[in-house]
């Protein structure tokens, strides 16, 4: 097996000789510089920005859906380097609808619109990205538009937002109607961390305040248990049982719950026995085009329902199904054990979707089967084998060629659907999408054997293994309304654009996921700790508003837990245990290395970094930092040096401006015969890694785990220089810069002395150099 350094055409040396000097710097907003850079811009204003500084933003146009204002100029660029591009915008600065600004390099759009490799030039939200601070955004210039050229002619244009999951380009390509933020300065230079000039003006560090006191928790939940008793009641004055799986697990659940108006209601059972009589009519194609085949959720939610509702459903089950001979002892388990069986042969790969499917299409429906026709029920310990595998305890075997057939192995059979850090794999560390902990819980909710009795333990520690992991990923910013607030790293997540993260402390909280409900449900000293800091910091009442803004059923269903949540949660001793990045805590590293990424708090600074960066065909040799101190924010897309097992195939970028999953789209990008008709870095080659043969499905250029993984990372950016060693088995030597020595590794703690240090396997080194 050969170890190959990527060169990229002679990247890594060109990094070694780079100058620290910018090279040119563009100043929006002031005449004498925009003419100098022979700058000529449409749909666009001059605006005082922040302290007291000029700024060019770009506004709407009236003649086109969702391409807004934009500006030529030409920048300095070296000839012999590679070089990188930065824009300074204000972090305060927020839009209400997402738009995006995109830039270009002689007409050509650099990185993709989508989930690209390098991202976009900015993307806007409602939320600030970084309080009363300027942040700094860097990403690397391709390197056959600037090698033997002096000067380029670089472009920014105002886009409107994308919404993924849009079936038609309408749908997809938001429109556009709010302006740009403020750009306030470019730069071109030759070296990836980026030091603004000593004197340039500033933002201020930022204390944020402390919201008022939470004293409105109670009374939040006093409206969720309202919000929940009225749609109890609508959904019973239906004249009719046809409801929905959700609908049927959401009043099973209601049943056992002393604050609701249908506690231990025995007219209840009947509606939901009702309820399931109609679901087998969908089961026999009877009634509506509900697909349960090809859901992910199948009959689960029914199946759920049943189980809820063990003991009060046994009387009825020799009865016949309304308006068939059949009984429901039999129609019912048919439906079930359809449900279970159809859906073990079609199993997902990705981490959460594997959960989702597994949790309900298969386990739910076979506790239903427990309780309707044990005999055709599989026994736990095989059902329960299932959850492990998509909980990352055990090889993911993938689909069955039948029910009882043997597992296909897609992957291999030691591939694992989360790390041995606790993190998921989609390909690498993913931000809201890896947001897994709420769904985690209701995994180890659903082994428990009866309501709120302890579930299968070793899922339970697993729950609290990934909740744990995920904390690393957590750092102090502000709330919407400006208080002191926890939010999720996003930034150097694969599938996320959306920055900054959602507010978010033990776990995510959205349209399904509560505000410590993990904690409440496994019981955790350091999961308590999390959400004790909810209480803390006065946050509980307004994340329980946020989700109430969604006023659709599977939210109303998930508050079925916030009362169980606010009163379990009141009711611990306090723990000392608080979210690692938050303000006080100690210093500490947290490194993943099947998913190349890594957390690091020193001081002052925090710093993300993932080195295995949406390398999904081939090894890029990117890596996606974000940089947080007190004065300024980072976020860059930056070269790195990667060893990797050469396969000797190479893979060429495709000219697809729009993303790498939405080829579909390309045309009408394309067809609007302005800038950016073709992708800057479309041809340029990268190097495959190998893939095992385990993979038997797999085809050069399609996504996998190994095609771009390398196996030992190196990156130097400021005053860090990060080594990751991804393998199991082997070692690799690391170069110790004269800059470096005698810096400290942060992880051991250790003073480095020599030249170079041999990192172990799996081990991470962060060497930091104090100035």
């Amino acid at each position: 097996m050969t170890l190959k350094i990527i060169t990229m055409i002679g990247i890594f040396g060109m990094l070694q000789g780079a100058s620290a000097s910018i090279v040119d710097t563009l100043i929006l907003g002031d005449p004498e510089s925009e003419q100098a850079h022979e700058l000529v811009a449409e749909n666009s204003e001059i605006i005082e920005g922040a302290v007291g500084s000029p700024a060019r933003r770009f506004t709407p146009r009236d003649d086109h859906r969702w391409r807004g204002g934009n500006a030529a100029f030409k920048m300095e660029v070296n000839p012999d380097q590679i070089n990188y591009c930065t824009v300074k915008l204000w972090g305060s600065d927020v839009s209400e609808e997402e738009v995006r600004l995109m830039l270009f390099i002689d007409g050509k759009q650099v990185g993709q619109r989508h989930l690209g490799e390098k991202d976009q030039l900015d993307v806007a939200g409602p939320y600030p990205r970084y309080e009363n601070r300027f942040y700094y955004h860097t990403f690397p210039l391709p390197l056959n538009e600037t090698q033997g050229k002096e000067h380029v002619e670089l472009a920014v244009e105002l886009q409107g937002g994308i919404w993924a999951y849009g079936s038609t380009f309408d749908k997809f390509q938001k429109s556009l109607s709010e302006p740009s933020r403020g750009i306030y300065r470019m730069y071109t230079h030759t070296e990836p961390f980026f030091e603004p000039p000593s004197d340039e003006p500033q933002g201020e560090p930022l204390t944020p305040p402390l919201r008022p006191e939470d004293d409105d928790a109670a009374a939040v939940v006093e409206q969720v248990i309202t919000r929940i008793n009225e749609t109890l009641a609508k959904l019973l004055d239906k004249k009719d049982d046809r409801f929905s799986n959700g609908e049927l697990a959401f009043m099973a659940r209601a049943y056992h719950e002393p604050w609701s108006d249908v506690y231990h209601s025995s007219a209840l059972v009947d509606r939901i026995v009702g309820g399931l009589d109609y679901q087998y009519l969908h089961y026999l194609g009877e009634e509506g085009d509900f697909k349960w085949k090809r859901t992910w959720f199948g009959f689960g939610y029914s199946g759920d329902a049943v189980r809820y509702l063990e003991n009060e459903l046994k009387p009825y089950l020799n009865k016949p199904i309304a308006g068939k001979k059949v009984r429901r002892k039999k129609g019912w388990a048919d439906m079930f054990a359809a449900s279970r069986d159809g859906h073990v042969m079609q199993r997902r790969a990705y981490t959460n979707q594997s959960m989702i499917w597994d949790m309900y299409s298969i386990y739910f429906c076979n506790r239903a089967l427990e309780v309707i026709d044990p005999d055709r029920a599989w026994p736990e310990k095989e059902a329960l084998w299932f959850l492990y595998e998509s909980m990352g305890l055990e090889p993911w075997s993938g689909s069955r060629t039948d029910p009882d057939g043997e597992p296909s192995w897609p992957m291999g059979k030691e591939f694992m659907q989360l790390t041995e850090a606790g993190l998921t794999k989609e390909l690498g560390y993913v931000g809201s999408y890896g947001e897994v902990q709420e769904l985690v819980g209701k995994l180890y909710d659903a082994t428990r054997p009866a309501y709120r009795e302890p579930g299968d333990e070793r899922l339970r520690q697993q729950v609290i293994k990934i909740t744990r992991a995920r904390a690393a990923f957590r750092y102090p910013a502000t709330d919407p309304d400006g208080y002191r607030a926890m939010r999720m790293e996003a930034v150097v997540g694969w599938r996320d654009f959306k920055f900054p993260g959602y507010v978010s402390y033990g776990q995510a909280v959205n349209r399904e996921s509560l505000p410590c409900g993990v904690a409440a449900a496994v019981l955790d000293p350091v999961l308590i700790g999390y959400a004790q800091q909810v209480f803390e910091d006065h946050q509980f009442a307004a994340l329980l508003k946020f989700v109430m803004k969604n006023k659709g059923f599977k939210t109303t269903l998930a508050l079925m837990d916030v009362p169980y949540i606010y009163e379990t949660i009141r009711g611990q001793y306090d723990q000392p245990n608080r979210l690692p990045m938050a303000a006080g805590q100690p210093d500490f590293v947290f490194a993943d290395p099947e998913d190349g990424v890594v957390a690091i708090k020193n001081g002052d600074d925090i710093l993300y970094a993932s080195l295995y960066w949406r390398a999904r065909y081939a090894v890029n040799n990117l890596a996606k930092v974000h940089f947080m101190t007190p004065l300024i924010e980072r976020s860059a897309t930056v070269r790195q040096q990667t060893e990797f097992n050469d396969s000797g195939r190479m893979h060429k970028m495709k000219d697809h401006v729009n993303g790498p999953f939405f080829s579909k789209f390309e045309r009408d990008y394309k067809e609007s015969g302005e800038l950016g008709e073709t992708l800057a870095e479309a041809g340029m080659e990268q190097p495959m890694a190998v893939v095992p043969d385990t993979y038997t499905d797999y085809k050069p250029g399609r996504e996998n785990i190994y095609a771009g993984k390398g196996t030992f990372y190196r990156l130097e950016y400021g005053n860090y220089l990060i080594a990751m060693n991804c393998t199991k088995d082997e070692r690799f030597e690391l170069h110790i810069p004269e800059a470096f020595a005698g810096a400290k590794d942060l992880v051991s703690a250790a003073v480095v002395s020599g030249s170079a240090i041999m990192v172990k396997p799996r081990q991470t080194v962060v060497l930091f150099r104090a100035e």
